[in-house]
């Protein structure tokens, strides 16, 4: 199955004369069709292929944003109440352009100013086809604890914060942990 991942286009996955599932070596490691699907490919083997893991995957589909004319006394109660410590700055067709942390706002001598004189841009982005190696490595080189995730245009898709990572590579761990609880049950 290893080397069917890496050098075909599409696989087949029949069983007992039917198929199962034809479709992108990487569509079948995400989304096994059946029961046989994944059991035959392997529960956990796209792990073997983090390449095929992308930022669309494990992105914060909706992350807190802000309009750039809003007061910043505004943004520390948006956070507070959303439970996050930064915001996505963006213009009314999601366009980033910056963002605004509360470390930023707290410093400000003019709390009642728009939020626009304290962001800042990006150290980093990602597109949605960002590969989670990629991700990783923007991390750790950039020392930053959230990757915003664009389009081509520059619009705002997603966010990929250290929790998404993690909870996307701790996943693999729990699922084979879980499935071995589970057999011991069995048994």
């Amino acid at each position: 199955m290893d080397e069917a991942v890496k050098i075909a286009d599409r696989i087949c996955i029949m069983y007992q004369g039917a198929i199962l599932q034809y479709d992108k070596p990487e569509a079948i490691l995400k989304n096994p069709a059946h029961g046989f699907v994944s059991e035959f490919v392997g529960r956990n083997r796209i792990w073997s292929s983090p390449e095929y893991i992308h930022a669309a995957d494990i992105m914060i589909q909706s992350p807190v944003t802000t309009n750039p004319e809003i007061p910043m006394l505004k943004c520390i109660e948006k956070m507070r109440i959303q439970k996050v410590n930064s915001l996505m700055v963006v213009d009314e067709c999601m366009h980033l352009l910056g963002l605004v942390r509360a470390a930023h706002i707290l410093r400000a001598p003019d709390k009642e100013a728009t939020v626009e004189k304290v962001m800042i841009p990006p150290k980093v982005t990602a597109r949605p086809d960002t590969s989670i190696v990629e991700l990783l490595q923007m991390v750790r080189k950039h020392d930053v604890s959230a990757v915003p995730v664009l389009d081509g245009e520059n619009i705002l898709k997603g966010l990929v914060t250290n929790t998404s990572l993690v909870t996307a590579l701790s996943s693999q761990f729990v699922d084979s942990e879980l499935i071995d609880e589970l057999k011991e049950v069995e048994a």
